[in-house]
């Protein structure tokens, strides 16, 4: 199937690892040029000439004037923007974590402002550009948005959620979508070959684990001109949680 991205504008934070890396793979291959954005210069650097991104930003999504700079760099080099995908986030962990008591309020906040309102910057100024001709914008969530046990990881992932929402209803009419996508347990360049990580990766009702190729195909599709009537959609991509009905 031909997704329509071949000559398409695209920036990818969070690209240089993850399914950042691996979506903005992806969006190279059919045809798109990628523009990566993260912190981190030299692996940026690294992953743009390994898929073969047209070039790479430097930003800290929890800094505005950072972010306002980068997309307006990124912009500016693709001569315009057609998809945004937001994939900058902290690192989730499946490690036991805190309850009420042992709630760290830093750890808390660092997680809303670099996933939820890290998203709802880059977004508030990639608009400008996607409103030109239209486009897409995918944000990461993940499946603790449907799940407790971890307060700071289900609130960052519902509030992305929300958010994704609240600007497909804005920003619909103007031909643009926006959706949200909730990998799980995902097999990427860190936890490769890890076994005990497989294993309970393989805990969905397919009984092997996902990998970030396969969750980033999902987003390409709905970054596409041919998934956009999935505009305010919230899509899973763990394998099918066993037991759960999401109607």
């Amino acid at each position: 199937m031909d997704l329509g991205l071949a000559g398409s504008a695209a920036l990818v934070t969070g690209g240089n690892r993850g399914i950042g890396r691996a979506t903005a793979a992806a969006l190279a291959r059919e045809g798109a040029r990628v523009v990566l954005l993260a912190r981190d210069a030299a692996t940026l650097a690294a992953t743009a000439t390994e898929i073969g991104a047209a070039g790479y930003v430097v930003a800290d999504t929890t800094d505005d004037t950072s972010v306002v700079t980068a997309v307006t760099e990124a912009a500016t080099l693709l001569g315009g923007l057609d998809v945004l995908v937001n994939c900058a986030a902290p690192r989730a962990t499946t490690a036991a974590t805190p309850g009420l008591a042992g709630l760290d309020d830093a750890d808390f906040l660092r997680n809303l402002d670099t996933k939820a309102l890290g998203y709802l910057r880059t977004a508030r100024a990639a608009a400008p550009y996607l409103r030109q001709h239209g486009g897409a914008i995918v944000n990461i969530s993940g499946m603790n948005a449907r799940s407790t046990g971890n307060i700071a990881g289900s609130v960052r992932n519902i509030a992305v959620v929300a958010l994704s929402k609240n600007l497909a209803d804005e920003l619909g009419p103007a031909g643009i979508s926006v959706c949200c996508v909730h990998p799980g347990l995902t097999v990427t360049e860190r936890t490769e070959g890890d076994e005990g990580y497989a294993a309970t990766a393989s805990a969905n009702a397919l009984g092997r684990p996902i990998t970030a190729a396969e969750v980033a195909d999902v987003i390409a599709f709905l970054a596409s001109p041919r998934g956009r009537i999935a505009n305010g959609a919230v899509i899973t991509a763990d394998g099918g949680r066993p037991g759960s009905l999401w109607a």
